[in-house]
């Protein structure tokens, strides 16, 4: 690698900052604070490589946001651009909403300057144009995708050997042996998920076999997503000035939630932007304390280049978010706490007098499905009409997939069965057609927004094109629906018919019954994708994915009167109050007005065992590295009880506080009720 001339960022003055709180309709003061001496002033205004460690609610995003709109706004290199990275779209989501109707939004959101995902952005400049060199299509990126084309080519005779290996093993149905597969180099070497090989000696013919069907996975155009990283390293392991190529192209370079890197996503940006020394300017923004996602082969994350770095470190320890109170009760749980300074709730629509109404629910095993209903009575209790129409409510817990065991708390749909764990992530990745609708539904009810509705109909039927035949070329389009409609652009009658279905699901917000999904638009759907596809879909595989599914319990009338999107409605035939259900993981990064935290259980019940940090016994948890489980759970809990502005409760069992511990919980502030099938009873 070559060394580059350092790069001159443009400098921000006050009258930036001033130009910048207004573009983003915020108070004149938002960076400065009314003495000038805000923290968020100095960051705004560095042209310097920095760790910033922002507290939760310290309007990091938004810092972030305004950032880059000054600089588009000075931004003179016409070849060069600025690269902002995160492990969602968030900051793309938040250019658009907030930049994406000014001349320096459009500019951040085109050539020359990245916007995007981590895994997105090695995607697009290292791993595809690599892989294309090498003369293997790209195809699906996927895992669940991945793993079904891998399970085909175990149908060849070429295969048999490796098939007699998997079938036993997964006979019982607790083993998954085909997902953990993970191509290792780019001699098709393949791997488990913990680094150890399938085969200890590779000269067997299963050995053989697999590392041939993983090229020919390869070969027909299907990776897992952790595979491109390892792509991405081949291509600099075989073209080392590449780096020198990125970091002439993007001087400068941003990445969000930081903490939440792997080990993986941060030796491969390490390696990229500032191995060696380079022009690169990084500022990276996060909060040690809510790194909450972590890796099957990691339990610390980043290790090659973790952050904060205390020489380049810059603190945000105050939250416009919520105010003392919430910050008080929340900050015992932080892995290092901060002694977080309540600024907020910020001013606006929500006026009503929270103050003291912070709430733990106790229940028993009879009572656990009215907890939901009995936080929504209490919302209605404190918050006025106005204020529950245009408020954001939530219910999280940590564990929101169902499984084996038999403790009650396990997980979020013991509370509401009706309950899809599969809608909530953040970045979804649907699994049958009805998925992509819900997840759609739920876009679209974030945001307001119908076309991303839209986006998921012609989203999902994508991928039934590509469960019909792996080898349609499709790319990587970001605009789905644009997509499709140039696919059927000389098929008329097939167009015609996906804009129909378009209009029912997206437009109209039909929700078929089941009867009338299989007797029209099911067989439409696998029409469509056929005739972009070429091929007929695999009966078993469509019949799977096209599956329009009841919910547990429900019949036909019931299911039309709600919609599924994970929103619990208050009362459902006339809702006071919608309150969208997920995971902790789905509401990092948001703020709420009110939040329930549901405990649930992983080898113990999480809020249960956090019960001396409840009681004010414990603070923090930095140096109990001998219980990691613990750290999770409180970086976890965390994270949600920092999500709002005016209330946070629990829900716990009755039975894991005594009598002296309920009194101290009151003591802290907490109002403590327990539910019962009619009402709450205030202790």
């Amino acid at each position: 690698m070559h060394d580059l001339p350092p790069f001159q960022l443009p400098p921000t003055t006050n009258e930036d900052v001033a130009w910048a709180c207004d573009v983003l309709k915020l108070p004149r003061t938002a960076f400065s604070g009314l003495d000038g001496k805000d923290p968020r002033l100095v960051v705004l205004k560095s042209t310097a490589t920095l760790d910033i460690e922002a507290c939760p609610g310290s309007g990091k995003t938004t810092m972030l946001v305004a950032k880059l709109a000054i600089l588009s706004r000075k931004w003179a290199a016409p070849r060069r651009g600025i690269c902002v990275l995160s492990h969602t779209n968030v900051a793309r989501r938040e250019i658009e909403q907030h930049l994406g109707n000014t001349a320096e939004g459009k500019r951040l959101l085109s050539y020359p300057h990245f916007v995007g995902t981590i895994h997105g952005f090695v995607n697009e400049f290292l791993s595809i144009p690599w892989l294309r060199s090498l003369g293997y299509p790209v195809q699906v990126i996927d895992n669940d995708l991945c793993e079904q084309h891998r399970r085909r080519l175990l149908a060849l005779p070429q295969f048999t050997t490796l098939t007699n290996y998997v079938t036993p093993r997964e006979a019982n149905g607790k083993l998954n042996v085909v997902s953990k597969w993970r191509v290792a180099s780019s001699a098709f070497n393949v791997l488990k998920e913990n680094g150890k090989p399938e085969f200890k000696d590779a000269a067997k013919p299963a050995a053989k076999q697999l590392a041939s069907l993983a090229k020919k996975c390869g070969g027909d155009g299907y990776y897992r997503y952790d595979e491109m990283f390892m792509w991405g390293h081949d291509l600099l392991d075989k073209y080392p000035d590449v780096c020198d190529t990125i970091r002439e192209r993007f001087p400068m370079l941003f990445i969000d939630e930081v903490q939440d890197n792997s080990e993986e996503q941060s030796a491969l940006l390490f390696r990229l932007f500032i191995k060696g020394g380079g022009s690169v300017v990084r500022q990276r923004f996060g909060d040690a304390n809510q790194a909450i996602y972590r890796h099957a082969r990691e339990s610390e994350g980043a290790i090659t280049d973790p952050f904060p770095d205390s020489h380049i470190r810059k603190d945000i320890p105050n939250s416009h978010r919520f105010g003392q109170a919430i910050g008080n009760l929340a900050n015992p749980l932080a892995l290092e706490p901060q002694n977080l300074i309540g600024c907020g709730p910020p001013p606006g629509t929500i006026t009503s007098d929270t103050s003291g109404k912070h709430a733990i629910f106790l229940f028993t095993d009879q009572t656990i499905r009215r907890v939901i209903g009995t936080y929504a009575d209490y919302l209605q209790e404190l918050f006025s009409e106005q204020e529950l129409r245009q408020g954001a409510f939530t219910i999280v817990g940590a564990v929101h997939r169902p499984g084996e065991d038999d403790k009650l708390p396990r997980f979020v749909g013991q509370y509401w069965p009706d309950y899809d764990y599969q809608l909530t992530a953040a970045e979804p990745r649907p699994k049958t057609f009805f998925q992509y609708i819900m997840v759609g539904r739920r876009l679209a009810h974030l945001s307001g927004e119908a076309h991303h509705l839209v986006e998921k109909v012609a989203d999902g039927v994508l991928r039934l094109v590509r469960l019909s035949n792996p080898t349609t070329e499709l790319g990587n389009r970001k605009r789905k629906h644009r997509q499709i409609l140039e696919l059927l652009a000389d098929k008329p009658e097939s167009r015609s018919s996906y804009l129909e279905l378009v209009g029912c699901l997206a437009v109209e917000r039909g929700d078929p019954t089941t009867d009338e999904w299989n007797a029209k638009w099911s067989g439409a759907v696998r029409s469509i994708a056929e005739t972009i596809s070429g091929k007929r879909a695999n009966p078993e595989d469509s019949k799977v994915f096209l599956n329009w599914q009841l919910l547990d319990g429900q019949d036909e009338q019931a299911n039309k009167s709600r919609q599924r999107d994970n929103v619990f409605r208050h009362s459902v035939q006339n809702p006071k109050v919608e309150i969208r259900v997920g995971s902790i993981h789905s509401v990092k990064g948001e703020t709420h007005t009110a939040i329930l935290v549901l405990d649930t259980y992983f080898h113990e019940h999480h809020l249960a065992t956090l019960k001396p940090w409840l009681l004010g016994q414990k603070a923090g948890g930095a140096k109990d590295r001998k219980h990691k489980r613990n750290l999770s759970r409180l970086k976890q809990h965390y994270v949600a009880m920092t999500r709002p502005t005016h209330l946070v409760c629990l829900a716990m069992r009755e039975d894991v506080f005594t009598g002296e511990e309920i009194s101290q919980l009151k003591s802290l502030s907490w109002r403590v009720a327990r539910v019962r099938d009619d009402a709450a009873e205030w202790l």
